[in-house]
């Protein structure tokens, strides 16, 4: 909604070039085809797999530009697309696909820059980078590489050298920080309390999932399904290249894979989503792909049969990987369509109404963001209140305001974080009354109103009521007690 409006996203740093990109597009095809806003995501969904394949060629201009072979460039492509996340989210209207374009690319020029001593390439590759910035604030993970990656190719310290590295860092400052620096300056809209207000509700869901060990498990876990054969490979891939080359760009481009991942292990998501993972998907592959193809031409003892050998492998791992993944692919895919027809429950409410939909709160932001209705939702995750949930629902019905739930389980997952949220839902059955709307809606009234005395039965949102769904829980467990 912020891309059909041209307003900055108050996350982060606001990811501009990937909202005005798709204001652009949206605005000219309102002007020319008429395109209505209920219809504009399938156009940002439609550029997003446009993009996706730009993607994969960049992965394999840069493996061929760092191993000097087609066929590991060719292999490191094929693990891109058979990469589980890069499959799902290149059809998403999500900013991590468009964000590892610009970061590939930006590396590709930036280190061609550094061979060729050219400094306008150089400066290209840092502008570039910061623009991923502006797509995904995760691509600042690779800034170091501006740093060291001149050294490792081979430059001195000599003063001009020194000079083009400083510029090129304050060239990408400048494109990463500017935007948002601009639009927080300038308080457009109302920009700085909604950022402001971003950074509270942000701090207050990090203090809900704080980072321990036990997040160990989901980041083991999503590291291996970004790429079975990169994870288990990259490990001796990283051994051999240290230990028979030395620190070779190839190599510094796989540690800032590790890097770019590893730091995501500090942020509460790590446990909630694998697309995250698709950071340093892109710088990983290059080096996995120069291992596999000489660790199996050194078996095979032919260069071509080596290739093949690799390309089956990976067919092989995609197959089951898409066999094992499908019923749940299947699951996901179906709940997301629901977003679409969620618009006819909303219609059974009042236009101004209080919803508590779960995880369709999508919907109801939605929906409300193309004018259907003036809808507050009680939102899952960092929309989900600050106080006790009891104490959220009483302050709305006092102010007068009607306060709908919808208790579908399918909306209420028994698992991981949102598992918390499930449990407060059950004990309101104790606290409030309830007047039955539909199937699943019930409408919240204060305990003395003794017309309203349907059951809910939320009892049914437990984990022990729900025991063919807990089987698919990763075994994480609720933080609220």
């Amino acid at each position: 909604m912020l891309a059909v409006r041209g307003q900055p996203s108050s996350m982060a740093l606001g990811r501009t070039l990937f909202i005005f990109f798709n204001h652009a597009l949206y605005s000219l095809a309102h002007k020319l085809f008429h395109l209505p806003t209920e219809d504009a995501y399938l156009l940002f969904k439609y550029a997003v797999i446009c993009l996706s394949p730009f993607v994969v060629i960049a992965c394999w201009a840069l493996t061929r530009e760092v191993t000097n072979s087609n066929r590991t460039a060719t292999i490191a492509a094929l693990l891109i697309t058979a990469s589980p996340p890069f499959v799902v989210y290149s059809g998403q209207v999500m900013t991590d696909v468009p964000s590892l374009l610009f970061v590939v690319l930006a590396l590709l020029m930036h280190l061609r820059g550094l061979r060729l001593r050219s400094w306008w390439m150089m400066m290209l590759g840092a502008a570039l980078l910061g623009a991923g910035v502006n797509v995904r604030e995760t691509a600042m993970f690779y800034a170091p590489w501006l740093l060291l990656a001149p050294f490792v190719c081979g430059w001195k310290f000599g003063r001009r050298e020194l000079a083009l590295i400083a510029l090129s860092c304050l060239v990408f400052a400048l494109v990463a920080f500017g935007p948002f620096a601009l639009w927080f300056w300038t308080d457009a809209s109302g920009y700085r309390a909604a950022w402001y207000n971003w950074r509270d509700s942000g701090q207050a869901e990090a203090a809900r999932h704080p980072v321990t060990l036990l997040n160990v498990l989901p980041f083991l876990f999503y590291s291996f399904i970004l790429g079975p054969i990169i994870c288990v490979a990259l490990p001796p891939a990283i051994w051999k290249e240290w230990r028979e080359r030395g620190l070779t760009a190839l190599l510094l481009l796989a540690l800032f894979g590790v890097w770019a991942n590893f730091l995501l292990f500090f942020n509460y998501s790590t446990t909630i989503n694998w697309r995250y993972f698709l950071t340093g998907l892109p710088t990983l592959v290059p080096l996995v792909a120069d291992y596999l193809l000489r660790s199996q031409t050194t078996k095979l003892g032919d260069a071509r049969r080596a290739f093949w050998s690799t390309v089956l492998g990976i067919a092989f791992v995609m197959v089951m990987v898409a066999i094992y993944a499908n019923p749940t692919s299947r699951e996901s895919t179906i709940k997301r369509a629901l977003t679409k027809d969620y618009r006819t429950r909303l219609a059974l409410l009042p236009s101004d109404a209080v919803v508590m939909a779960g995880a369709q709160t999508v919907a109801v932001t939605y929906w409300r963001g193309i004018g259907m209705g003036q809808w507050t939702e009680i939102g899952t995750g960092a929309g989900w209140p600050a106080v006790p949930l009891d104490a959220a629902i009483e302050s709305y019905l006092n102010e007068g305001r009607r306060v709908f739930l919808d208790q579908d389980p399918r909306w209420w997952s028994p698992c991981g974080w949102q598992l918390d949220e499930t449990l407060q839902l059950v004990r309101l059955e104790t606290r409030f009354h309830f007047r039955k709307v539909s199937d699943t809606i019930y409408e919240i009234r204060p305990p003395e109103d003794e017309s309203a005395h349907d059951t809910p039965n939320l009892q049914n949102l437990l984990p022990e009521n729900r025991p063919a769904e807990t089987k698919r829980c990763l075994g994480l467990r609720p933080t609220t007690k």
